[in-house]
């Protein structure tokens, strides 16, 4: 009998990934994986060669089309929630949209699942949720213990909030008996995938290597943030559904590592060699730090694969052919 797998957010930057992993996965051959997205970054690459393996629907659509997403539901086993505004975890961003999709948007889906009789629910939300550790401005990186899914959530914008209100939406769901809920915090996502993005640290410093540039550091680079590789994030959410007798119910943090930036500068540097660095001043939200434990997770038996410096190599494989831009030919200094 064939299960019916939806995945909201399908075409985007982790979507892109898992749905490819999840067509070549031995635990899903059963399914029909039913990616529904409403396309609006233009990332119709995501559905390009996807492997012969894999069983694809597609449907486009937005997650605040109730008739839409009712449609979707139909006959589905469970749902994997992606479909989001996604920020860096301290950035901010037109707060009424973001709030709209991200927290009303997940509302919506959990609703949708429920009444369909969906048997659970994998929602991708963010370590963001946490807030950062310290002050903004503060000279120094906090030492506190990294965060565990029992710290006390103080998000820090528009993103942040609305991914714990969408995770408070279906957390109530879950405790009225209507949906089984698995609630993943993700760490900040790095590394290739179809529909890649570079606004988070790892990758927009790893663009920067790959194109010649120097790299910009804020602050002191003492800074940390939880990275995990999209290849892992994908991981986590086929275990979070191959083990959903473990997971249902739970809240956990999904980290590869929690590093420093210039721990990610290092990385490059031991891949590009001549790659510069410059430090500044400027976009003050860039020096705030902050780390999760993900050790609850780690517990079930899921552990991340792919170290820092093998998810930066890979991308930059992807970043070939480039040569460094002789400075002096557009008369500015290189210094």
């Amino acid at each position: 009998m064939t299960r019916v797998l939806l995945v909201t957010g399908g075409a985007g930057y982790i979507g892109s990934r898992l749905i490819r992993d999840l067509g070549t996965d031995p635990a899903f051959d059963d399914c029909l994986i039913r990616i529904y997205d409403n396309l609006q970054r233009e990332t119709y690459r995501s559905l390009l060669d996807l492997p012969a393996e894999g069983r694809y629907q597609f449907m486009e659509g937005d997650i605040l089309d109730g008739a839409g997403l009712s449609l979707a539901m139909r006959g589905v086993w469970a749902v994997i929630h992606m479909a989001a505004i996604v920020r860096t975890p301290l950035a901010f961003g037109p707060p009424g949209w973001i709030e709209q999709v991200n927290h009303w948007g997940t509302a919506a889906v959990g609703r949708a699942a429920a009444e369909a009789g969906v048997t659970h629910l994998v929602y991708t939300s963010s370590a963001a949720v946490y807030g950062p550790d310290e002050a903004v401005g503060a000279a120094s990186v906090s030492t506190s213990r990294p965060f565990d899914e029992g710290t006390v959530c103080r998000p820090l914008g528009p993103y942040a909030e609305s991914k714990l209100r969408g995770e408070r939406e279906l957390g109530a769901l879950q405790t009225a008996g209507r949906l089984r809920v698995t609630i993943l915090r993700l760490g900040s996502v790095f590394g290739w995938a179809p529909a890649v993005r570079f606004d988070a640290v790892a990758n927009r410093l790893a663009f920067l290597a790959g194109v010649h540039r120097p790299l910009t550091v804020y602050g002191s680079g003492e800074q940390r943030r939880p990275l995990l590789h999209v290849a892992d994030a994908s991981q986590a959410v086929r275990f979070a559904l191959t083990h959903s007798e473990q997971t249902a119910g739970g809240v956990y943090n999904v980290v590869g590592e929690n590093a420093r930036v210039l721990d990610v500068v290092a990385a490059l540097r031991t891949l590009r060699p001549a790659v510069q660095v410059r430090f500044t001043e400027q976009d003050v939200l860039t020096h705030l730090s902050f780390a999760v434990d993900g050790g609850r997770l780690n517990a079930l038996g899921w552990y991340p694969r792919v170290s820092l410096e093998a998810g930066l190599a890979e991308l930059l494989d992807h970043l070939c052919g480039f040569v460094p831009l002789a400075m002096e030919s557009w008369g500015v200094e290189d210094g």
